[in-house]
C-alpha cells in the first residue's frame, strides 16, 4: 500500500533570508548601534512622571548639549539632587531659565519639581526623541525575574523543537521516476505499516 502525500513547499530562497534578517535585526541595530554612531545616549523611562509625552517603558534618546543651548520646553535628564541614590536620574521638562537657574517639572504633575536645578557642567543630556514602548524588554532583562522569565520560555521553546523534531515523519522515498515525470511532479511515497 502507497501513500500520497502533498508537494513540499520550496526552500527558502537567499531573499526570504535577507529579508528575514533585516526584520529581525534591523530593529537592534536602530535602537542599538545606530544611536551610538550618531552621539545619542539611551535611557529607559521607568517612573512615570513624563506620562503624556514620553511614557513609562519608552526609551529616551538624548544629545549632550551646552546648558546655554537649553530653551523652555526641552526635556533633559539630570542626576536627581537630593543625591541620595547615585544613580536616579530625572527627566522632566524645562519650565523656567532665570539667569542658568533651571526650574523643571514632569509632564504628568500638577507643579514644578520642588528644586532649582544648578547644572554643575557645562553641558546637560537633552531629549531628542522617544521610542515608546521599547524599553519594556530592557526593563525584564533588569529584574532577575526577568531573566527568569526569558530562560524559562527559551527552555519551553526548545523543548517543544525538540519534540516536534524527534516526531517528524520520515525521509520520503521517490516512487517510479518514470511515474513522477509523466505527472509533471515529484510524487512522495511511504509504506504503511503492517
Amino acid at each position: 500500500m502507497e501513500i500520497e502525500t502533498a508537494a513540499r513547499l520550496p526552500a527558502p530562497t537567499p531573499w526570504r533570508r535577507l529579508v528575514l534578517f533585516v526584520v529581525l535585526l534591523g530593529p537592534v541595530t536602530l535602537l542599538v548601534l545606530l544611536p551610538v554612531g550618531l552621539g545619542l545616549e539611551r535611557y529607559v523611562m521607568t517612573g512615570s512622571s513624563m506620562d503624556g509625552s514620553i511614557g513609562r517603558g519608552s526609551i529616551a534618546f538624548e544629545r549632550v548639549v551646552p546648558v546655554s543651548d537649553l530653551r523652555v520646553g526641552d526635556v533633559i535628564t539630570y542626576p536627581h539632587p537630593d543625591g541620595s541614590d547615585q544613580d536616579a536620574l530625572v527627566t522632566h521638562r524645562v519650565v523656567a531659565i532665570d539667569r542658568g537657574a533651571i526650574r523643571t517639572q514632569g509632564d504628568a504633575l500638577d507643579t514644578p519639581d520642588p528644586w532649582v536645578l544648578h547644572p554643575d557642567g557645562p553641558t546637560i543630556s537633552r531629549v531628542e526623541f522617544a521610542v515608546p514602548w521599547v524599553g519594556w524588554a530592557y526593563l525584564v532583562l533588569f529584574h532577575p525575574e526577568g531573566w527568569l522569565l526569558t530562560a524559562a520560555f527559551a527552555a519551553a521553546l526548545a523543548l517543544l523543537l525538540s519534540r516536534r523534531l524527534r516526531h517528524a515523519p520520515a525521509a520520503p522515498s521517490v516512487a517510479d521516476p518514470s511515474e513522477a515525470a509523466d505527472a509533471g511532479r515529484a510524487v512522495w511515497t511511504r509504506e504503511a505499516k503492517r
